[in-house]
């Protein structure tokens, strides 16, 4: 499948990008490649904050019984491993 890219102008200071030079490299990655990742990991934690800042929100407007505490203490011993 073919993905449409669109360039994009990025101001990034010396230091990082000597730095992202020397880390991509012998990971065959380029400067795009790598700075793709990163948004796409930027993206994924945003969600995932503001999951958990919506379930917050809705647990303290409405609290769980006891067992579905437990299931999420679940999840997260899930998410350690």
């Amino acid at each position: 499948m073919l993905v449409r890219m669109k360039n994009v102008q990025v101001m990034i200071d010396e230091e990082t990008l000597s730095r992202v030079d020397r880390v991509g490299k012998p990971l065959g990655l380029n400067r795009s490649a790598i700075v793709r990742q990163a948004l796409r990991e930027w993206l994924r934690r945003r969600a995932v904050d503001t999951f958990e800042r919506d379930w917050i929100a809705a647990l303290r407007d409405k609290p769980e019984a006891d067992s579905g505490a437990e299931a999420w203490s679940d999840v997260q011993a899930w998410g350690e491993k």
